[in-house]
């Protein structure tokens, strides 16, 4: 069975960024390609500074072999410095071609508040609203009527697509377990069935999106998840399972031999049933700008957080989405193709990446 691969895109013009390391030697790096890490430089012991030199969100790590730290999220054209203490890592960097960033106290605003109850939707389903609007998308509420309808529509090339937003809420056992991990600092150990909770949310949308359609015609249709708790739900494992079957690993005690396939559980994932999904649309908050290391040299503010979408292609799709079309919105693609899908053209930057200070 296949796996997801990402969908390249071409390298931005103007993608840059200057690194000047403790020994004071600047760096300036001008290969970096959107939502892909890209090696810079070891880091060694010592203060060191990044300016992001381009126009989109650079997400800036420490990889080692074993492990990963946040560094920082930058603004286009922001500094920040930082002191480094370990051996072993790479200095990293991504280009965010989708991100935005939201200031948190914003989103506790009556204004904020207000335009969000006006609109009839939850915290988490106004902040999605509030970055498509800003990604260009030309996305729109439905309004509540007899018929059962989708959450939102977007313009794609020359159509309207409905949208469905899940949001994915901690059940008894995830309770208890946030509970302790609260009272005594860890928590039990808590099943999750990979894609079963997916598969739920997507049996809940379905009618929405078929009524839709039904309405407006045949097309393609999106299901939106968040996972705002870090229940890990919707993972990229989850939607694989979802889409192309569960991960089954067979080892024979005989001959040590390995076998990794994924298979089609009918009984909890009918994948036939879900060809009405051109794509799961994952939205995604990263937490804080600011990673433990920072000391930032402009004004970013430590309670802002980052938030993207990855689209997820739907192989079995009855009326799929083309890459191109989603290309011009900068999101992170996948799709689940043994050769590998060709690259896509990224379109200018079309708003703000910091949405909430619009109003």
């Amino acid at each position: 069975m296949r796996d997801w691969v990402p969908v390249p895109a071409e390298p931005l013009p103007g993608s840059n960024i200057t690194v000047t390391p403790p020994s004071g030697i600047v760096r300036r790096v001008d290969t970096l390609v959107p939502n892909k890490s890209t090696e810079i430089v070891e880091l060694v012991p010592g203060r060191w500074t990044v300016r992001n030199d381009s126009d989109r969100i650079v997400r800036l790590q420490a990889d080692s072999a074993n492990s990963q730290e946040h560094i920082n999220t930058l603004l286009p054209y922001e500094l920040c410095g930082f002191d480094w203490t370990y051996g072993r890592y790479k200095l990293t960097a991504k280009i965010l071609s989708s991100a935005q960033v939201f200031d948190r106290a914003s989103m506790d605003t009556d204004a904020w508040t207000r335009s969000r109850k006006e609109l009839n939707m939850g915290k988490w389903e106004y902040l999605f609203y509030r970055y498509m609007v800003a990604a260009d998308t030309a996305c729109r509420r439905i309004p509540e009527g007899p018929d059962k309808t989708p959450d939102f529509t977007i313009v794609l090339g020359n159509g309207t697509v409905p949208v469905e937003f899940k949001e994915f809420a901690p059940n008894d056992d995830e309770k208890r377990n946030e509970e302790l991990v609260s009272d005594r600092g860890y928590g039990d150990v808590v099943g999750n069935p990979i894609g079963h909770r997916l598969a739920k949310s997507v049996g809940g949308a379905r009618s929405q999106l078929r009524s839709f359609l039904r309405q407006n015609g045949d097309g393609p249709a999106i299901l939106a998840i968040m996972d705002p708790h870090g229940l890990d739900h919707a993972g990229p494992e989850h939607s694989a399972a979802l889409l192309e079957g569960s991960l089954t690993v067979e080892f024979s005690a005989a001959d040590g031999s390995l076998n990794v396939y994924r298979r089609e559980d009918r009984n909890h994932l009918p994948h036939e049933r879900n060809s009405i999904l051109s794509a799961i649309a994952v939205f995604k908050a990263f937490g804080h700008k600011s990673g433990a290391y920072v000391d930032s040299e402009t004004e970013s503010g430590g309670e802002d957080i980052v938030v993207d979408l990855a689209v997820y292609h739907n192989p079995r799709a009855e009326h799929p989405l083309p890459p191109d079309q989603l290309a011009s919105f900068g999101f992170p693609q996948y799709v689940v193709d043994s050769v590998g899908p060709r690259r896509v053209h990224l379109a200018p930057r079309p708003s703000s990446p910091r949405p909430d200070r619009e109003d």
